[in-house]
């Protein structure tokens, strides 16, 4: 469900982007480029999130497959703690 803050936000953006789009049309290309390049930056980290969300939830259920149940939180510490890759161990959600 939508909420009001929801469609505050979204009418927030919509306005950005439309004053961006303005400042181009004007030819205020760094005005333009600024939101633009905000808006990438903004995408990649909600990106990110949602990649070490799935990456923590893939992890858990190869673990259940091994063990055949399910998993307690000792049990999920302690198999991320196994981990080898740094890289892998720091997309792991706590």
């Amino acid at each position: 469900m939508t909420t009001t803050v929801d469609l505050r936000h979204e009418l927030l953006e919509l306005a950005a982007e439309r004053d961006a789009l303005r400042a181009q049309l004007e030819g205020d290309l760094p005005t333009a480029t600024r939101w633009l390049q905000r808006k990438v930056w903004r995408q990649a980290r909600e990106l990110d999130r949602l990649n070490r969300h799935v990456t923590s939830q893939r992890f858990v259920l190869r673990t259940l497959d091994e063990l055949g149940r399910s998993l307690t939180a000792e049990e999920f510490r302690a198999a991320r703690d196994a981990i080898s890759d740094p890289q892998v161990l720091d997309r792991i959600e706590q």
